[in-house]
């Protein structure tokens, strides 16, 4: 059998900072195989790929597990360990990925594993363990155009969450908004229209005011400025100027309602694009797939994601009756510095995952 230690290791060990999965995919894949899994591959771009394992009868609305083989950026604080290392320091891998969620990959592939070595079972499961989620998802939504999988079971995706139940995530809705003005000398203002003003009152009311909606367990809808450009010198009025908006979407307020919300802001003068749109996620705790996830990993709820999963492509694409959140990784150490998971957490999540695996 695999130790999943050594296993999460060898995946910290592979970049996978945009790009690469297939090398990790690929090593996965071969244990899974090589256990009795239907091992597919689905090529993103050349040296991405999301692995696909259909472990036992998957026709019969199987449960599905995911998570995601890239990770983010190193970013630019100190580490104290060589970030591609897979170091073990007090009880902890640290590198890159090893919360988020390398450790969550190595843990649902050790799982099936050992569930495939234990005999026949009557229920199947399906993995998918994708490319190039961090950026927006990409590989899962290529996925589902392109590969036809089982559906209609329960979803688990290892984000981190401390081996605890999470039960939902917000969307996100990231719009471009563009102005256009007339240029004239900077002395003389009134003979030009200054495309930065109506996206700057845009802004501010969404500072002062925010996005109308909220969820009983999700909170309410957030939005960021993330960008905001326009101009070419001082001197001259700008005739045109764009920003993007980041708005955190949850259960009942719609992009539409969004979209349209920014453009009675902005005016019939602003055009405002939909960059990326991932829907929120969110099943009731009393539904019975979280029920049994819960009563597996004990302890209280993790609260829901504030970012947004390859669940909000798979759960919709693929008609999952619910969805949980569960893996070892600490959501407080993911894209840091020194990342880091515990090695308790990584071997009870492939105990944990086991008794769901047998219980499904």
């Amino acid at each position: 059998m695999t130790d999943v230690i050594a296993l999460t290791r060898r995946l910290i060990q592979l970049d996978t900072i945009a790009g690469g999965e297939e090398r990790a995919a690929r090593l996965l894949g071969g244990i899974l195989e090589e256990a009795g899994a239907q091992v597919f591959y689905d090529v993103l771009s050349e040296g991405r790929a999301t692995l696909v394992a259909h472990i036992g009868n998957t026709t019969n609305r199987p449960l599905v597990l995911s998570g995601h083989l890239d990770t983010v950026p190193l970013g630019s604080g100190d580490w104290s360990c060589e970030p591609f290392a897979g170091c073990v320091v007090d009880g902890r891998i640290v590198g890159r990925g090893a919360s988020d969620m390398k450790s969550g990959a190595a843990a649902l592939t050790v799982a099936l594993e050992r569930h495939l070595s234990s005999g026949p079972h009557p229920n199947g499961a399906l993995l998918i363990l994708s490319a190039s989620e961090e950026t927006g998802c990409q590989g899962v939504k290529h996925l589902v155009e392109h590969m036809t999988l089982p559906g209609g079971g329960p979803l688990l995706v290892a984000e981190p969450t401390s081996n605890r139940v999470s039960h939902g995530h917000k969307g996100a809705l990231w719009l471009r908004l563009s102005a256009t003005g007339l240029a004239a000398h900077g002395s003389r203002p009134d003979l030009g229209r200054n495309a930065i003003t109506p996206l700057a009152r845009v802004a501010v009311a969404l500072a002062d005011a925010g996005v109308p909606g909220t969820h009983p367990s999700l909170g309410a809808v957030t939005v960021n400025v993330g960008t905001f450009a326009g101009g070419a010198q001082t001197n001259l009025v700008p005739d045109s100027a764009s920003m993007t908006l980041d708005v955190r979407l949850v259960p009942g307020v719609t992009p539409a309602q969004v979209i349209g919300y920014v453009q009675e802001l902005a005016g019939s003068s602003v055009l405002v694009q939909t960059i990326l749109d991932r829907a929120p996620v969110f099943s009731p705790s009393d539904a019975p797939f979280a029920r049994l996830a819960a009563r597996i990993a004990g302890g209280s709820p993790h609260p829901p994601l504030p970012y947004f999963t390859d669940a909000a492509v798979l759960s919709e694409a693929l008609g999952c009756s619910e969805t949980v959140f569960l893996g070892p990784g600490d959501a407080t150490a993911a894209h840091t510095a020194d990342e880091s998971c515990s090695v308790e957490n990584i071997e009870r999540a492939v105990t944990m995952y086991e008794a769901i695996l047998a219980t499904s």
